[in-house]
């Protein structure tokens, strides 16, 4: 927790307009945070450099002016072209350092969708709680060394042991197309030609439940195995990056066909699942010959023009715009690179979208085949090429250069794809547009330009801090880089007003869900949340279009717009989400997974609160062990008090009592900003 700055000097002013050199102090790795701040009323005044671990100025976003010099002899070099400025140098410390605990709690708030008291407590430990950042070789790096080494937890093998009894094991040669197992049953619809197959609702009635209990949309089959997947898997970690990689590349239900169709939407998801610590380029490839997304941007049996026809252009903008280099080009730490005239560049042009949709020409669904589940086409296998819809002419490339012409075959064809695909790959632009991705999804909304640059350099090595495996695009580099660098770890930094996120809707409420050690009821242990889309405005699979629930330089009016500073996730906070979040932790608190958050009226899954009611009598004890596991050590004094206050006033000589307790305090964590911010 943060307080005000303990010293604000105005250093430096000008009157006026011209060029000034802002000479910064020399400072020291003494755990504060310090700043220089710009205003132009020495009213407002805004960040534009920070010191936070002794070792040099840098530049943050948005204002990035030129500094000069090395470490204790630095400068901020002002232009003068814009309205007259003032500087201070202000500094801020820490009320109290972190805890181990609480680091930790922090940390895998980041990395996972959110901790339960028992991943903190079988954490490595190991100097955690070093205020700047721990070496690389820290518990923190430790923890996840172990994640990449758990078995994956596959949602398409999930389904598919689930479902129809007819499915046989070819994970042989299909990744994860593995056998039906009978010592799970029936338990997911399934489809074998156009007819849907539901669990038998005997299975229910067997149970002591409802025969419907086991009964669901088809549609809702693929997101109930996305749930149990996530919150009922030990590799976290992975489970977070692929959820992360999924905003990238975009299939929403949305301008789909067959949503219906489970495997066909867990076979593609499975492939961040499988590659998120793989390699980037492996990624990009499968997605670009999913049949799935070949359908979604529509370059699906796309052909070579004809006198009245032209190439579908969807992909073509899209493997661009979206998946690889971006807009505008960038340098290494993602700040824009400008012409002569102060002119953002723009990375491609309508003419290189039209060039390039002839790549995408000829790519076709593969045949129908047994041993998947199948309605109107095969959406699972990659793409194979039609030579007589390919277009074989010579392209030229954003460089100038030329791709091909190739051999008129269907390798050829192939092989000019996956060429292209190489080539935006090893743009310059690929490894500062994904770090800055990868870093808002994970860690921060606005990342420093040096941070940008370290996980850009990580992508482009292979290599974070001289280990990895050496080659491009390496996921293993990069998720290291983004969670263990300084700007990421290091306490201090809770202090400057541009760090930090707000949580996903899903994260928020999975957090409490995993935290609690959320218990099915159903009977075949589903934790089938429902509706929730309408009610925090985040679902898996229903992406509301290809540019995901929000984009990546989505700027709320207020502060921050004045500020220039990025909030994505605030784009799906308005006057009902921000109701309806806390109110589905709420709902998930008192009741479980039923109602507004589920499809039954009666519980589905619940909350265990055992361990919480062994201290609820504690008022103080069980905030303690909420604010950690909840919000990382970060609750404000002030709401502490006010929970505290209500605690006090309940009474606790009964379990029931107890529990009241404990609902009523998780309930309002879900009230408090320290729960819904990272900072």
């Amino acid at each position: 927790m943060c307080v005000p700055a303990i010293q604000a000097d105005l250093d430096i002013h000008r009157a006026g307009y011209g060029p000034i050199a802002v000479t910064l102090p020399n400072t020291e790795a003494d755990g504060n945070l310090h700043m220089i701040e710009r205003s132009q009323d020495l009213v407002t005044w805004y960040p534009v450099a920070r010191d936070y671990t002794g070792e040099g100025w840098q530049n943050i976003f948005p204002t990035v002016l030129p500094l000069t010099g090395e470490q204790g002899n630095q400068s901020l070099q002002d232009s003068g072209l814009t309205p007259m400025h003032f500087y201070r140098v202000s500094t801020h410390a820490m009320r109290n350092g972190r805890s181990e605990s609480e680091n930790i709690a922090r940390f895998l708030q980041q990395a996972t969708f959110g901790p339960s008291l028992a991943d903190i407590l079988e954490f490595p430990r190991q100097e955690v709680t070093t205020l700047i950042a721990p070496p690389p070789t820290s518990p923190f790096e430790t923890w996840i060394d172990d994640q990449m080494t758990l078995p994956l937890t596959s949602h398409r093998a999930h389904f598919r042991a689930r479902s129809n009894p007819e499915f046989i094991d070819n994970s042989s040669t299909s990744p994860y197309e593995i056998a039906h197992n009978p010592a799970y049953g029936h338990q997911y619809n399934y489809y074998v030609g156009r007819l849907t197959n539901k669990p038998d609702q005997q299975d229910a009635v067997n149970a002591g439940r409802s025969g419907n209990d086991v009964i669901f949309p088809n549609p809702d089959t693929k997101r109930i195995v996305w749930y149990n997947c996530v919150l009922g898997s030990s590799d976290a970690l992975r489970q977070k990056i692929a959820w992360a990689l999924s905003q990238l590349f975009v299939v929403g239900e949305e301008g789909s066909s067959q949503i219906q169709i489970s495997e066909r939407w867990l076979a593609y998801y499975d492939i961040f699942v499988r590659h998120a610590f793989g390699n980037y380029r492996d990624i990009l490839g499968e997605v670009t010959w999913s049949p799935h997304m070949g359908f979604y941007l529509t370059y699906i049996n796309n052909r070579a023009a004809t006198a009245t026809t032209f190439p579908d252009e969807n992909y073509a903008r899209e493997v661009m715009q979206l998946f690889t280099i971006g807009l505008w080009e960038l340098n290494q730490d993602g700040t824009p690179r400008y012409n002569p005239l102060g002119e953002l560049l723009p990375t491609y042009t309508i003419d290189d979208v039209a060039e390039f949709a002839k790549i995408f020409t000829g790519m076709r669904g593969m045949p129908n085949r047994d041993n998947i589940e199948i309605i109107g086409g095969n959406y699972i296998d990659p793409m194979r090429i039609q030579t007589s819809w390919h277009d074989f002419s010579e392209k030229t490339l954003l460089d100038g250069s030329t791709l091909g012409p190739y051999p008129s075959t269907a390798q050829g064809a192939a092989d000019e794809i996956n060429a292209f695909l190489d080539y935006l790959f090893n743009h310059d632009n690929m490894p500062p547009f994904f770090s800055r991705f990868m870093i808002q999804r994970l860690t921060l909304s606005n990342p420093s330009p040096q941070y940008i640059h370290d996980v850009a350099e990580a992508f482009r090595t292979g290599l974070y801090n001289g280990l990895g495996r050496g080659r491009r695009g390496d996921m293993t580099a990069v998720v290291k880089a983004v969670l263990l660098h300084p700007e990421a770890r290091t306490a201090t930094l809770a202090g400057d007003v541009t760090h930090g996120r707000l949580r996903e809707p899903l994260e928020r409420l999975l957090h409490v869900a995993r935290a609690f050690n959320i218990t099915s009821l159903q009977t075949y242990g589903f934790l089938p949340f429902d509706d929730l889309m309408k009610q925090i405005g985040q679902a898996p699979y229903l992406y509301p279009s290809v540019f995901n629930f929000y984009l990546p330089d989505y700027q709320p009016s207020g502060v921050l717009q004045d500020y220039g500073m990025y909030a994505p996730e605030f784009q799906i906070l308005n006057d009902i989400t921000a109701l309806s979040i806390p109110n589905t932790i709420n709902v998930l608190t008192y009741k479980g997974i039923r109602d507004e958050i589920g499809s039954r009226s009666y519980a589905q899954a619940t909350l265990d609160f055992s361990y919480e009611q062994t201290i609820a009598d504690d008022s103080e004890s069980l905030m303690d062990h909420l604010d950690l596991v909840l919000t990382a050590g970060r609750l404000d004094t002030a709401n502490r008090e006010t929970l505290l206050t209500l605690l006090n006033s309940m009474p606790f000589s009964t379990e029931t009592e107890k529990r009241a307790r404990v609902q009523a305090a998780i309930s309002l964590f879900g009230l408090v900003p320290e729960y819904h911010i990272i900072d």
